[in-house]
């Protein structure tokens, strides 16, 4: 019995061990340290939106550690928010700099501190539905590593400055529901790399510049609810790796350009609102991989595609408040 005893302290007492070396290992498994600047302006930017760093990856007052450097925590995961992710391969691996910022969904009431824009090295930001007020500055233009960025339900106004199209590497942005001002930025044209573009109910108006002609790679795009007035412009029909097309609640006019035809990839097209020229449905005919096809109250005329039967991942169809006869196929 004394034997079983002294085994069993001895299996708990490393088990105690191995558990303090895991812990160490979680808190910075690198043994960098916070770029010293870069904790200031985060711990900044929490103070001035009354939160506190959590402590899954705030350890011990060392930011940069925890979930922060562990790879099995993505932004994605709901369980961490607020999130930071760092990178701590600068300096020979003795510095950790903020690649990704996520206030998601925390009722974050106010301005964004300017000390955001000095975090350089971020690539994912993500301070989506709260309730930010004040303008996006031209500061904005600094924070060149950017991917993936989204502002989006917010109260967010003024214009949306022009720098963002020195967001060369920028992949998605986001700035839907916002109650920004003046023109769509002819300069957005200049990321060439974007895939996601949510501009849907912003307060922009005036024409789709026609530099969007160069966002080729769009695979969603959601230009909703705006003031935006013009013809359909042609070259969106070149976006032809598109999934996602939403247009309506716009000023936009018709017809459709012939060109839509080569969106072929499409699984979601929702086109509505569209005024003047009077549009067929064959630029439909080849777009079987669709999940969902809105076309409502645009001035679209002739016969329901004989082959609408082919379309067999189509889920949602809605043609309604059209000038559509004939028989349905």
């Amino acid at each position: 019995m004394l034997r079983l005893r002294r085994s069993l302290c001895l299996l708990l007492t490393v088990l105690c061990i191995s558990g303090s070396v895991d812990l160490v290992r979680a808190q910075n498994r690198t043994g960098a340290t916070t770029d010293p600047e870069e904790a200031r302006a985060l711990n900044a930017i929490f103070a001035a939106w009354g939160r506190r760093a959590p402590r899954d990856w705030n350890i011990s007052g060392e930011l940069c550690s925890g979930a922060a450097i562990e790879d099995s925590v993505t932004d994605t995961n709901p369980a961490y928010n607020p999130l930071i992710k760092c990178d701590c391969n600068f300096v020979n691996s003795t510095i950790c700099r903020i690649t990704v910022l996520k206030v998601y969904a925390l009722e974050v009431e106010g301005p964004i501190p300017p000390q955001l824009w000095t975090l350089q090295y971020l690539t994912n930001l993500n301070l989506g539905q709260n309730v930010l007020t004040g303008s996006l500055p031209p500061a904005i233009g600094n924070l060149t590593r950017m991917q993936y960025m989204t502002f989006g339900i917010n109260a967010l106004s003024g214009p949306v400055p022009k720098e963002i199209g020195l967001l060369a590497d920028l992949r998605s942005l986001g700035i839907s529901s916002n109650n920004f001002s003046g023109s769509i930025p002819p300069e957005i044209g200049s990321c060439t790399k974007l895939q996601k573009l949510y501009i849907g109910s912003s307060g922009l108006r005036g024409a789709i510049p026609s530099s969007f002609a160069n966002l080729v790679d769009l695979e969603d795009a959601w230009i909703t609810d705006l003031e935006v007035t013009g013809r359909i412009p042609d070259f969106i029909g070149h976006w032809t790796k598109l999934t996602t097309l939403r247009i309506f609640g716009t000023g936009l006019s018709g017809p459709i350009p012939s060109s839509f035809s080569n969106l072929t990839s499409l699984t979601e097209l929702r086109l509505g609102d569209i005024s003047n020229g009077s549009s067929t449905l064959e630029f439909i005919k080849d777009m079987k991989s669709l999940n969902i096809l809105v076309l409502r109250n645009s001035n679209f005329s002739g016969t329901i595609p004989s082959n609408i039967g082919e379309y067999s991942s189509l889920q949602q169809l809605d043609l309604s408040f059209n000038k559509l006869h004939g028989p349905i196929p």
